[in-house]
């Protein structure tokens, strides 16, 4: 039993009450018993205001924390021990006292469609009817799908995931739904899944796929518990994510996508920022280089024991000066002489590198209570890093260079006017209804990017078997526009990005790595 739990060595965990919420709680439950059989855990219910609201859509109702605020209440309260989440539910800025303990191996993050069964022979989007309504409330996908795939129309859904496919089977209103296939797969209804959503088709939302377990930042105990359950690779790529959503201000009201890969010690990331009817576009890409070794044994603190060197004595012959003696008929005053100060606890120990790891990532607004359950973390091997993450001390370096990677990306994005583009995008989400985006496409729509250079019309998709053609004006302007698309994005893929922090340091720019697409902007008829 990990040190510090209660003699009853049960542990209350909190989960929303959905079907998905409760199989995703049971997952963490079953791998922390794998290692703890001994431990009771008991899951406590609860229902959240996205749980609540089902009659709008997510970027309607407002605000942020909408899946999490009564779970972060409960645990912050001492009600329950640790919370579990659909981390990509998660805001990007935790509440004070609470961090991440642990995130799980990440499922699939991609998006996926699951079609009605009158369209079970169509494998691909383009080939569904000119008019097909698929149900959606998500803005992102809204966005993309209305960029690549104009001939489709969509109205919103709400619900649990049971609840939408009932509504498919059954309203007739909708020729399919867009669901995150890790969700589905969890419940094991894949078998209804007609088509995954590959990049060039769908960029997924920030930390699709992973799941988070929150815990309160001072007990010790449980993020000890935690943290053989916590997936490196996986915490590194959200954390790049997580940076890059929170640098743009995202959420569920801006339709951000992202998309990245972890291959070795490269951590490649992708993110693209649009306006609600997708005809704005702006796109790019990051890698960043993780060190393969830390820069000193974070886990082998300087020995607190070790005394000072007896060859090298105070001089004995130095007496104290005698001018100036103590008085010795005053004694050392027993009771704290200074009441409105309260007198000092004996301040734990810690080695120059565990300060250095404080000043940089634990923020130095905490409360002084803190200071021992840093101690206790830092005991463990880990500490909560600058993003809200509780990490192992020998992987800083590596979140550093994760987060780096991520504000790379949104600054890049920022410099070319993503601002602008999400602030129109959160006024259009609110003044209108999302189910209304124009599906229209004007011809000098831009090119979208996509890896290895490849280049395509913004009105079609990589999988596209339409047969009309482009008359020759809009031909020859989609020509120029990949023309134009072709000289920013260069053709070196094999180099570093610019901007990004490797092995500690700043690379300079490399222009031919800045895989970043600008889309004509074209107005919003919304």
């Amino acid at each position: 039993m990990a040190e510090g739990l209660s003699s009853t060595g049960k542990i209350n965990v909190g989960s929303r009450c959905s079907a998905l919420a409760l199989c995703q709680t049971n997952l963490v439950i079953e791998k922390l018993k794998e290692l703890n059989p001994e431990i009771e855990f008991n899951v406590v219910k609860m229902s959240t205001k996205g749980d609540e609201t089902l009659d709008k859509a997510l970027s309607k109702i407002g605000g942020k924390s909408l899946f999490t605020k009564e779970l972060e209440v409960a645990l912050d309260a001492g009600a329950v021990d640790f919370v579990v989440h659909s981390l990509k539910d998660l805001p990007t800025t935790l509440p004070p006292g609470l961090t991440i303990g642990a995130v799980i191996t990440r499922h699939d993050p991609r998006d996926c469609v699951v079609l009605h069964s009158k369209h079970r022979a169509v494998v691909r989007l383009s080939s569904l009817p000119a008019g097909s309504v698929l149900g959606t409330s998500s803005l992102r996908r809204i966005a993309q799908l209305s960029r690549n795939y104009p001939h489709l129309q969509f109205e919103n859904i709400r619900g649990n995931l049971h609840t939408r496919l009932r509504k498919l089977d059954e309203d007739g209103k909708y020729d399919g739904i867009v669901l995150a296939a890790a969700g589905i797969e969890r419940l094991g209804w894949e078998g209804r899944v007609n088509m995954y959503l590959d990049k060039h088709d769908m960029l997924y939302a920030v930390s699709q796929g992973a799941m988070a377990v929150e815990c309160r930042e001072n007990d010790v105990a449980t993020a000890a518990l935690l943290a053989p359950i916590h997936d490196r690779d996986t915490a590194l790529r959200v954390t790049a994510e997580r940076t890059f959503m929170k640098a743009l201000d995202g959420g569920c009201s801006v339709p951000i996508g992202t998309w990245s890969t972890m291959e070795g010690n490269t951590l490649h990331l992708s993110g693209a920022a649009f306006s609600v009817d997708g005809s704005e576009m702006l796109y790019s890409e990051r890698v960043g280089i993780l060190p393969s070794l830390p820069p000193f044994p974070s886990d082998t603190p300087f020995p607190s024991d070790t005394p000072f060197p007896s060859d090298t004595p105070f001089p004995s012959d130095t007496p104290f000066p005698s001018d100036t003696p103590f008085p010795s008929d005053t004694p050392f005053p027993s009771e704290n002489p200074f009441p409105r100060c309260p007198a000092l606890s004996p301040a734990p120990h810690f080695s120059h590198h565990q300060i250095d790891l404080i000043h940089s990532h634990h923020p130095s607004t905490r409360p002084s209570a803190d200071v021992t359950a840093i101690a206790g973390l830092l005991n463990n091997g880990s500490i909560v890093h600058r993003t809200g993450m509780c990490c192992p001390t020998r992987d800083v370096t590596k979140y550093d260079v994760a987060e780096s990677c991520g504000r790379a990306l949104a600054t890049a994005l920022l410099d070319r006017g993503a601002k602008e583009v999400l602030d129109r995008a959160r006024a259009a989400a609110a003044a209108c209804d999302p189910r209304q985006v124009p599906t229209a496409r004007k011809s000098e729509q831009g090119v979208k990017s996509e890896q290895g250079g490849k280049s395509e019309q913004g009105v079609k998709s990589a999988d596209s078997t339409k047969s009309e053609g482009n008359n020759t004006n809009t031909s020859a302007t989609v020509a120029d526009n990949a023309s134009k698309s072709s000289d920013l994005l260069g053709s070196n893929s094999n180099n570093i990005s610019p901007g990004v922090e490797v092995n500690g340091s700043l690379k300079r720019p490399c222009e031919s790595t800045d895989r970043t697409h600008v889309s004509k902007k074209v107005k919003s008829d919304c």
